[in-house]
């Protein structure tokens, strides 16, 4: 035969037989040897047609349903219980751990190699109150705690989640198909994550949608993201983020009187939601602080500042007119949901790269379901 590594002829040396472990127990697997004296390399074709890795003992159907076990809680209970009861195997914990996290390794390899969690298909848009197909992205990132070597205490981390959507419209008779929507996690640089999160927006047709929507809570950094990598975007401020500054001014000026707090609160938010920032901003600046402390004073200096500073994505008549999301509970969902709920248990620690790679394939389950499905049944060679 030819050998895949040079090209030169190899010759046939005898059948091998190796011991693998499948979805329903061991199994032996017998494959022909070959030897090639160019390049002093050994080649199993078979093998390779079965995509049989070197150095791993588990068949590509068993490797993904123990990673999926590793995904969907920890890795004790996917060894000691989840693995057992679905298909009899018995594997150990760290043997989960491993395979769960090579795979997220060797997604993210994928992903910085520029390949997209799925195939190319285009989405359906929702549509707005003016018949304009929307695509929305948003952006947030959640800590995750973080062990040393040698159990070393050390710092946390942020882990991004990026995503694209296509959330139901009020104004749009058809439903979207269920969980449209493609998620990144991990410790990226944000660079490296806008250039990823864009490219998975091409490929599910945001180029095709007439209205480019970004959300976001208003983090550090975050507008200069989107302006840079979705340049089409009309960035939002998460209204109940802007709304929780106006609440900590109503504790500031009404702090001891719950009921006046209360219809001061109301009627802020309501002047927010229907006039927009602009105005509430011009509305805080006229307040009356005659007789307040200097303590009341600095939170209100700080809230207008804010007011000043964010005033431009505010403008939530208009989004609320045209039928827009407002706020970003997607993505707050999504930072429990890809990274909370398994990498923030009960006493935790994560090394780096161990909870990066569990980010990577947590979002890629999450995402639409082809996302995973290729992921693990790629094209043959």
């Amino acid at each position: 035969m030819v050998c895949p590594h040079c090209g030169e002829n190899a010759r046939f040396l005898g059948w091998r037989t190796r011991t693998v472990v499948s979805a329903m127990g061991p199994i032996a697997v017998q494959a022909a040897y070959y030897h090639c004296r160019h390049c002093q390399r050994g080649a199993k074709p078979w093998e390779r047609t079965l995509r049989l890795k070197q150095n791993v003992s588990l068949t590509p159907g068993c490797e993904q349903l123990v990673a999926l076990a590793g995904v969907l809680g920890s890795f004790a209970d996917g060894a000691e219980r989840v693995l057992q009861k679905l298909s009899g195997l018995r594997l150990s914990e760290s043997t989960v751990e491993r395979t769960t996290e090579a795979a997220g390794q060797r997604l993210r390899e994928q992903l910085d190699e520029g390949k997209p969690l799925g195939p190319r298909h285009e989405w359906t848009w929702q549509r707005d109150a003016a018949g304009r197909r929307c695509a929305y992205v948003s952006l947030d990132a959640t800590g995750v705690r973080q062990q040393g070597p040698g159990g070393r205490r050390t710092d946390g981390r942020m882990a991004y989640v990026g995503m694209v959507y296509n959330p139901r419209s009020a104004h749009d008779p058809r439903r979207p198909p269920a969980r449209q929507v493609r998620y990144l996690s991990g410790f990226f640089d944000l660079d490296a994550l806008g250039w990823q999160l864009h490219r998975e927006a091409l490929e599910v047709g945001w180029t095709q949608a007439d209205q480019h929507i970004a959300l976001s809570d208003g983090g550090s950094g975050l507008e200069s993201f989107f302006k840079r990598f979705f340049p089409r975007a009309v960035c939002i401020l998460d209204f109940y983020h802007a709304k929780e500054h106006l609440v900590e001014l109503a504790q500031a000026l009404h702090g001891d009187d719950e009921p006046l707090r209360q219809t001061w609160l109301d009627d802020v938010c309501h002047r927010l939601k229907h006039e927009g920032g602009p105005t509430v901003r011009r509305w805080l600046e006229g307040l009356d602080l005659e007789g307040a402390s200097a303590a009341v004073r600095e939170v209100h200096r700080q809230q207008v500042q804010y007011f000043r500073n964010h005033e431009h994505r505010m403008d939530y008549p208009a989004y609320v007119r045209n039928g827009w999301q407002i706020g970003s509970g997607p993505v707050e969902s999504a930072c429990k949901t890809v990274v909370g709920n398994r990498l923030k248990g009960g006493g935790m620690r994560w090394g780096e790269n161990g909870a990066d790679a569990v980010c990577h394939l947590r979002a890629l389950y999450l995402s639409e379901p082809v996302c995973w499905d290729s992921f693990w049944n790629p094209p043959p060679n």
